[in-house]
């Protein structure tokens, strides 16, 4: 066994320690929806629809739970639904990347100076893409900092 291969084996037990459920999922879906999802999730095979989502998971975030395949078709289907983000870069999508937590959230919307520093980086950080205005961002801040859940 090749010494990469066995580091991913490694990284993924170390990574199914860390299974719980998270605060921040929850879909609101209408009844049409979840009773679809119940065919698909019954049809596939699952007990329930949150392990057939959990399936679609792994294999868009490159667990491969279903096959290599499997990972690159769900990677096509995020890059056709979603691909605009290589026109765009967010500025969720940067302070989460960056592991911006709720305090240094609050301290930039106290003091304009670090909010314009950060702003900075993620402008040069986005290299010519489309991005979110200062006013856009100080918005999502309120936002995130109001409901006070980390990225």
């Amino acid at each position: 066994m090749s010494s990469t291969y066995a580091d991913f084996m490694q990284d993924q037990s170390d990574d199914v320690k860390t299974d719980r459920i998270r605060d921040d999922i929850a879909i609101a879906l209408t009844d049409e929806q979840y009773s679809n999802l119940k065919l698909k999730a019954y049809k596939a095979g699952f007990k329930n629809p949150g392990d057939f989502i959990q399936s679609f998971v792994a294999d868009l975030t490159g667990w491969c739970s279903n096959g290599s395949d499997e990972c690159d078709l769900a990677g096509q289907w995020y890059e056709r639904a979603y691909g605009m983000s290589e026109f765009y870069y967010f500025f969720h999508y940067f302070l989460y990347n960056y592991d911006y937590d709720l305090e240094s959230m609050s301290e930039m919307l106290e003091n304009d100076e670090y909010f314009n520093e950060v702003y900075d980086e993620y402008l040069e950080e986005a290299y010519g893409k489309d991005v979110q205005s200062k006013e856009e961002c100080v918005q999502l801040l309120k936002e995130i900092v109001e409901c006070g859940i980390e990225l």
